[in-house]
């Protein structure tokens, strides 16, 4: 019988392995997909590693920076672009990065006013939890509504703020804005920055198996686990395959979309069983595009279109280029169909062919239900202590409950570092 078993192979569930078998336990981590990872997945596309999830970094991010510095793995920084759109209305401006991030600004510091009293320790976010109660209450949509913003501003707004909610705006929290802001420095630029820079040389995965083979920890992939139960002092882990597996100690890096897939017996806290029917509000596509046009950077945005931020990170030699968008609802973009993704783009950024297209559905992969964690309002001040309070001898971790870079690599790290020394002390 291993001491502990680990359920989940994103970075939270190799950090949560390779911790605590250096701390000296034996450890067994299962997968379900056929590879580690979670929801990063650096994937080949048009002759071109692409990540399907995840993909930047920032040094602001002090547990993904560390563990780059700890693999010798190097980064590089994205382009900048040389032309910027955005929309008042149905009008589509042009103009350089600058004056558009200057207009989105305006709105944006509105938004985050109040934040210093709210999360003065980002990294604790219940550190002034009263402050933090009344943003805790709101959407995104609630808040925005609270501002004063002519139409320029409100939409150049809006737009940035469904690429970071990757959902609808009346229904993800507005604390998942002020903490982004918060923990990259406190400016909308650094804000952009830490989430869309600076990417690796060689794909997540060159990180995730860094980590993994940094400590002789048995794994085990396409093992979907259907059922956690606790009886004497021990755990037993039911594959959907009909393996039972028992040990010491069970770390569940589970999604908490995803957490609903597993049966838990005794039943997890009236709380947790709570936050797990909440879910997060994230819903949103990652499409990739290769598209023929001018061959230059280029980045638009428009709020409610299906991939509202869209941005060339590629051009090629041919002239072609790579462009990636982010969209706040999976359910309207569908990159299989050209001919819909044509008229998107069309209306995003006109003047651009667009060649082919993919996109991963994380909306409808069953071991994710989303992309990055976007709280829904009340998450922080309800249950975000008790999803960290280990249930017996299970424990539950990941990127959504990380106290600082929730959604994110480094929030990954983060609980699987807190979730692995909680195991060792069971």
């Amino acid at each position: 019988m291993d001491d502990v078993i680990v359920i989940g192979g994103g970075f939270a569930g190799v950090t949560a392995a390779r911790e605590t078998t250096l701390g000296g336990a034996s450890t067994l981590l299962i997968e379900a997909r056929d590879r580690l990872g979670g929801r990063t997945w650096t994937d080949r596309w048009n002759d071109t590693d692409i990540e399907r999830g995840g993909g930047w970094v920032h040094w602001h991010q002090p547990h993904v920076w560390a563990e780059i510095t700890r693999a010798g793995l190097g980064v590089e920084l994205g382009e900048d672009a040389q032309i910027s759109s955005w929309f008042a209305g149905e009008e589509r401006r042009t103009g350089p990065i600058t004056e558009r991030d200057a207009i989105a600004e305006r709105g944006w510091n509105q938004f985050v006013d109040g934040v210093e009293g709210a999360l003065p320790l980002p990294h604790d976010p219940l550190f002034a939890r009263e402050k933090l109660a009344r943003f805790d209450g709101q959407t995104i949509a609630e808040r925005l509504g609270e501002l004063d913003l002519d139409e320029e501003e409100g939409d150049v707004l809006s737009a940035e703020l469904e690429s970071l909610a990757h959902g609808r705006l009346d229904d993800a929290g507005a604390v998942a804005v002020l903490r982004w802001h918060a923990l990259s420095g406190g400016s909308l630029a650094l804000t952009q920055q830490t989430g869309g820079r600076v990417t690796f040389l060689h794909g997540t995965q060159s990180l995730v198996q860094a980590i993994a083979t940094k400590a002789p920890f048995e794994t085990r992939l396409s093992t979907p686990v259907a059922a956690v139960t606790q009886e004497d002092e021990r755990v037993e882990v039911h594959t959907r395959a009909g393996e039972t597996i028992p040990a010491r100690v069970a770390i569940v890096a589970v999604p908490l979309n995803a957490l609903g897939g597993i049966e838990f017996d005794p039943p997890l806290s009236e709380t947790k069983r709570a936050a797990i029917e909440l879910g997060q509000a994230s819903r949103g596509v990652k499409i990739f595009i290769h598209a023929r046009g001018e061959p230059v950077f280029t980045n638009g945005i428009k709020p409610g279109h299906p991939f509202g931020y869209l941005d060339t990170e590629i051009v090629y030699p041919d002239g072609t280029q790579l462009m990636i968008g982010f969209g706040y609802d999976a359910e309207i973009c569908d990159a299989s169909d050209l001919a819909a993704v044509q008229r998107q783009l069309d209306e995003i950024i006109p003047g651009y062919e667009a060649i082919a297209a993919t996109a991963h559905d994380w909306l409808a992969d069953e071991f994710s239900r989303g992309t990055w964690a976007i709280h829904r309002p009340g998450w922080y001040t309800t249950y975000h202590a008790e999803m960290q309070r280990p249930e017996g001898s299970v424990i539950v971790a990941g990127s959504d409950f990380a106290n600082g870079w929730a959604g994110f690599m480094d929030g990954a790290i983060e609980s699987g570092l807190r979730a692995g020394a909680t195991a060792l002390g069971l």
